[in-house]
């Protein structure tokens, strides 16, 4: 790894601290890393151009997350009525019933079929009371394989090139136990799915949640799908391979709604609840999962051609974590990084 935190730690008493955590800062300051991170946003840019030439695309995609498969637009997220004082913040309070925006996808650059093995992506997008939006993006794994930004990006780069390369490079870049560890990740995380609405989706990264401090969040099913939720119905028809998650959840959907709980875990310890490295992560052992709303998409039909056009438009829009009230700020390398890398990559993609 080429990356180096050498910065001292924010100070403790720093707007939006909390005693116990601190954020560093690669190069030493947030302008070097800021810096650095114009960098990564270029390399990532050229990954998605790779992608678009080996898809033989005519547009360009989202660097990751590129084909939606569920997009909806009348979700809500509801926080529990007896949600208590020390895990709401903001306009997450007990009682709130927030409308969301909700798209979930595939992790892979390129659109492959659903059946393929890849990550799955969960994106909200909150209208607040007052006008404004708060993103929750998450991945299907609790973890990322690369601890920062730096090491994140190169391994993106090097995927994107020639298959026969990529092992030698990344051993050439990482070292061999950074690799295996990488690679071993991977091939955890990237399986096929039994179905969107059985996922849980992980934050990884965590972000600051008022006076609670830093957390990290999950969405997951109600455990197991409860009869409220519905599964499939028995008679639905075979689903098309390349397609057969959209026809799932489409399924699932027809009758009934689909629910997740919302869970947040508190930091503990640089030790065993690290800001800034996202490959550890925050064991429940350390650190319960803390059960604050639930998110419901109600029945509705989403293949018929409004179900259709309202997933074209959710397609349209920008996940960002740092689309976020200011006591909701993303901490950690990765997530800074996001600020910079993924509003590049939007620009790229927009431009189709």
């Amino acid at each position: 790894m080429t990356d180096s935190h050498d910065s001292p730690p924010d100070a403790p008493d720093a707007p939006g601290a909390a005693p116990g955590w601190r954020e560093i800062h690669h190069g030493g300051s947030p302008e070097a890393e800021e810096a650095h991170f114009r960098d990564l946003a270029d390399v990532v840019v050229g990954v998605q151009r790779t992608n678009k030439r080996k898809s033989g695309s005519q547009v360009s995609r989202r660097t990751f997350h590129a084909k939606i498969v569920v997009g909806v637009d009348n979700a809500e997220l509801a926080f529990r009525a007896d949600l208590p004082a020390d895990l709401g913040a903001g306009d997450f309070t007990a009682g709130a019933r927030l409308p969301a925006i909700v798209r979930l996808s595939n992790a892979s650059g390129t659109v492959r079929p659903d059946g393929s093995p890849d990550l799955r992506g969960a994106a909200l997008k909150i209208t607040l009371p007052g006008g404004g939006e708060h993103d929750l993006l998450m991945t299907s794994y609790p973890v990322s394989h690369a601890r920062d930004a730096t090491q994140f990006v190169e391994i993106a780069r090097i995927g994107a090139g020639p298959k026969p390369l990529v092992l030698p490079r990344m051993l050439a870049r990482l070292g061999p136990s950074e690799t295996a560890r990488v690679l071993g990740n991977l091939r955890r995380a990237n399986r096929p799915s039994p179905g969107l609405a059985l996922e849980s989706y992980w934050s990884r990264g965590a972000v600051l949640w008022g006076d609670t401090g830093p957390v990290r969040f999950r969405l997951s099913p109600h455990s197991p799908l409860s009869p409220l939720d519905g599964p499939a119905p028995a008679s639905a028809p075979p689903p098309d391979p390349a397609d057969s998650l959209q026809t799932d959840f489409a399924a699932r959907l027809s009758g009934s709604p689909v629910r997740f709980a919302l869970h947040i875990q508190k930091y503990v310890s640089e030790r065993l609840t690290p800001i800034e490295d996202g490959a550890i992560e925050w064991k429940e052992s350390d650190s319960p999962w803390l059960d604050v709303a639930t998110l419901t998409i109600p029945a509705q039909n989403i293949l018929d051609p409004k179900g259709r056009a309202t997933c074209d438009h959710v397609d349209t829009l920008a996940f960002n974590p740092w689309h976020a009230p200011a006591e909701f700020r993303p901490l950690g390398n990765l997530n800074r990084a996001r600020r910079t890398v993924y509003a590049a990559s939007a620009r790229e993609w927009h431009a189709r």
